[in-house]
């Protein structure tokens, strides 16, 4: 009598989401994601009080400043959050219960990611709305101060010309722009530290890779554009393989051009994000064959 074959254990978006939702809640419960999130939202609410100048340079200043608040405590949160998932899972040897039930090897590194691009999504909308809520405490005091200098006899700005360019500035929809792609590369700066988790145990190895790589994706359009002079042929290869291997973060920068009012195309922004996209995934596919691999 032919010994029947065990049924194969197939992919559950339940489990993935279960472990996501645990992973969101031990991430929260570090000391370090409060500590980087007061400290990130302190430094957004402090940008008004360093803004003593003109209408228009105030604004200035609270949008690049706050913008550049969100993005580096995002990516800080997104680094170190994400390369203590693996190791500490396994100094716990928390991995080993979850591991030997019926869950894919998949659904828990995915589950990991899932938790932490919750978590940042959290912390990106929880920053962003504290700074929503002081651009519209400044545009109030402005719109104040301004609707007392244009009732001076001999003004020669209305008080509506002047409420307008302050509007104008403070309800800028390309601030929502610039935030979505700083959550995109967020969730780019998770998946490589992540990717990293996969084949080094070490918390601090893993926070430094992450951050030179992060640097590196900073400085890899001004290095690709330094050596676009060059004509040795060995320069433009190697520049070409930091491009494909390292991904370009300084496109995900919005913040000079929403600061100076430029217009920034939607296909411009689609394109970016699905760039980050691709890359994330890719990133993520990788460190998935490792995990599959990997002895536990």
């Amino acid at each position: 009598m032919d010994t029947p074959t065990p049924r194969r254990l197939g992919f559950s978006f339940g489990r993935l989401w279960t472990i996501g939702r645990n992973t969101m809640t031990e991430v929260i419960r570090q000391k370090f994601f409060y500590i980087l999130l007061v400290f990130g939202l302190v430094v957004i609410a402090s940008s008004h009080f360093f803004a003593q100048f003109s209408s228009a340079e105030q604004i200035k200043f609270i949008k690049d400043f706050s913008l550049a608040a969100i993005t580096i405590f995002g990516a800080l949160i997104a680094m170190v959050g994400t390369a203590e998932l693996l190791p500490l899972e396994l100094d716990n040897r928390t991995i080993y219960p979850i591991l030997a039930k019926p869950v894919h090897r998949a659904e828990f590194l995915l589950g990991k990611f899932a938790g932490m691009a919750m978590l940042l999504l959290f912390t990106i909308l929880l920053m962003s709305l504290i700074f929503a809520g002081l651009l519209f405490y400044t545009e109030r005091q402005l719109l104040a101060g301004a609707a007392a200098a244009a009732s001076v006899p001999g003004a020669e700005v209305s008080p509506g010309e002047i409420a307008a360019q302050i509007l104008q500035q403070t309800r800028d929809f390309a601030l929502l722009k610039a935030i979505f792609l700083i959550g995109i590369k967020a969730l780019i700066v998770c998946a490589i530290s992540l990717l990293i988790s996969t084949f080094a145990t070490s918390v601090i190895f893993n926070v430094i890779s992450s951050v030179i790589i992060y640097l590196c994706g900073h400085l890899e359009a001004g290095a690709r554009q330094a050596s676009l002079g060059d004509q040795s042929p060995v320069v433009r290869a190697l520049m070409r393989v930091i491009a494909f291997f390292v991904p370009d973060l300084n496109a995900f920068n919005l913040a000079d051009a929403v600061v100076l009012g430029q217009h920034i195309p939607l296909r411009l922004v689609l394109n970016t994000a699905g760039y980050g996209i691709f890359y994330a995934a890719i990133a993520l596919a990788v460190a998935l064959v490792i995990f599959q691999e990997k002895e536990i």
